[in-house]
């Protein structure tokens, strides 16, 4: 169980974070946590399949003040800064303004703020509003036209709350459809329900916004290559690493790097020393296939990873290839591409395909399939044991992807991420409250827990995308470009059009290939 916070599953679907201790006074598991102002009205389906709250029938409840007919409020916690998120349901569609409501920061049945997700905007609906011993007042500043309110259909909505600035926000199908800004009310209860229509409410998810982390030491951010004036034989921190773009760690620890100044470097995992495997060659020498790596030439590799033996997978970006290095006797050989700018070659041997710009590389989870990402708009998928290429149908292309231990494709695409799954279905997955939004993304990472690391050089940070929560943090960086904060806490960093970072695969320990300081970086993983 964490220390820091305790994270209750309540029967409704309602996961709340909050001090170990508050937890232990406030268990939160029963349906009695929830206080009805008209009983008759709801219905509660802890005890079914599909567990939700349900407003079932037009409320009796008389309000003193013009405000919502009927809530129900979650009795046993008070929050100021928070995210909601859940699913809601409208049950019953009228020729009016239909909708459901979301009540927080209350302190009685007459003082809290409100949603109105109201189908369309006018001076009532579609509103946030204040209720303060008085009629409702809208206190938006900006909305959108309308929600795409369907009967009977479930649709994800969120509401994120900061009480120091008094922002307000509210999304709709993961579109941002309301805003205001007001301290009026601080920490307070979160209802649930509707003014004068029928509806339902799942999945419901309550996350205070600001968690005291006194008890936990920032991650801490180190350069473990890069830095010096040493070219090599040396240990790493002490020796030039030029524009590095990609890094990987075969099963003994040892970690490579490519860079873009089409050199391919090696650093001992018990010495620390790095070595250059593959020197800077010019654009027209001999690829030196079939002979040891140090003789071969590269154009500008963006990415490189290892398989379950330690061979090295490298994207020849520029001479429209993928490389392999064989771990046993250092020879280069080309696996994919023919060399030429071209897409073809699908359903025929990988060496025959032409490639276009390969910029990442992925294996699934047993080394069976090796996935190729980069500037074309496909993605392909190279079969280890029949050495055939194909593309990769039902998602499009993009130079960041990766594979979860699911079997599950991810790409960046637009603000957010696209994940293809085993039923060959696409969904997009974003999160519209992430500040600053994704820009320039050159790399993806799926961590060990099948979460997805993400390089974000536009914004010069690491991004972490928690997918079960599809929620954007921030790993490290302060988003001004620069090379200072570092060693120090990985949040107060600056970096420099990150263009790689991976998860060591033993520790969970993340690397960040920090291309425009010419250095690699380490956050070491916290148990």
């Amino acid at each position: 169980m964490n220390s820091l916070r305790l994270l209750l599953q309540l029967s409704l679907g309602i996961c709340l974070s909050a001090s170990a201790a508050d937890a232990v006074l406030s268990p939160l598991q029963q349906r009695d946590q929830w206080q009805f102002e008209d009983p008759a009205a709801w219905e509660w389906l802890g005890d079914s399949g599909e567990t939700a709250l349900v407003l079932k029938k037009p409320s009796h409840y008389k309000p003193k003040f013009r405000r919502p007919l009927n809530l129900a409020w979650f009795g046993g916690a008070q929050w100021d800064s928070f995210t909601l998120t859940c699913e809601a349901r409208l049950d019953a569609f009228n020729k009016g303004n239909n909708d459901l409501c979301i009540a927080f920061g209350g302190v009685g049945d007459s003082q809290f703020y409100y949603a109105h997700l109201g189908e369309k905007a006018d001076g009532v609906h579609l509103q946030l509003h204040v209720v303060n011993n008085s009629d409702r007042k809208a206190i938006t500043t900006s909305r959108a036209e309308a929600l795409p309110w369907k009967p009977g259909t479930w649709h994800p909505i969120k509401l994120v709350r900061d009480a120091a600035s008094g922002s307000i926000k509210v999304w709709f199908e993961g579109q941002l459809v309301l805003e205001a800004n007001d301290k009026i009310f601080g920490k307070g209860r979160i209802g649930l329900g509707s003014f004068d229509d029928l509806g339902a409410f799942r999945n419901v998810v309550v996350e205070p916004g600001a968690v005291t982390l006194a008890e936990a030491a920032p991650m801490q951010i180190e350069i473990v290559a890069g830095g010096g004036v040493r070219v090599e034989h040396a240990p790493a921190a002490e020796c030039q690493v030029m524009q590095p773009f990609g890094i990987a760690f075969d099963p003994q620890d040892n970690m490579f790097i490519c860079e873009e100044t089409h050199r391919l470097l090696r650093v001992d995992a018990k010495t620390g020393v790095l070595t250059v495997v593959t020197g800077a060659k010019s654009k027209n020498a001999p690829l030196g296939d079939n002979g040891p790596a140090r003789d071969a030439s590269f154009i500008a590799p963006h990415n490189l990873v290892a398989d379950a033996e330690g061979n090295l997978f490298i994207a020849d970006t520029y001479h429209y290839a993928v490389r392999r290095v064989d771990a046993k006797t250092g020879v280069v050989t080309t696996f994919a591409g023919n060399g030429s700018k071209e897409l073809s070659g699908d359903g025929g041997p990988a060496t025959s395909a032409g490639l276009d710009g390969i910029a990442c590389l992925c294996f699934n989870h047993d080394f069976t399939q090796l996935y190729l990402g980069g500037f074309s708009k496909v993605i392909r998928m190279v079969d280890l044991k029949t050495g055939l290429i194909t593309t990769v149908s039902g998602i499009g292309g993009s130079r960041a992807m990766a594979v979860d231990s699911k079997g599950r494709l991810f790409i960046a695409a637009g603000l957010g991420l696209r994940i293809l799954g085993a039923d060959g279905q696409a969904v997009s997955l974003s999160d519209p409250a992430a500040t600053p939004p994704l820009k320039g993304v050159k790399h993806f990472w799926a961590d060990r827990d099948d979460n997805i690391l993400i390089a974000d050089a536009g914004n010069h940070l690491i991004r972490k995308f928690i997918v079960s929560e599809r929620r954007l943090i921030t790993l490290a960086g302060n988003a001004v470009k620069g090379a200072g904060g570092v060693p120090g806490p990985a949040l107060q960093a600056q970096l420099g059009e990150p263009h790689g970072v991976v998860s060591h695969p033993r520790t969970g320990d993340i690397y960040i290939a920090d291309s425009r300081n010419h250095r690699v970086l380490r956050i070491r993983n916290q148990p």
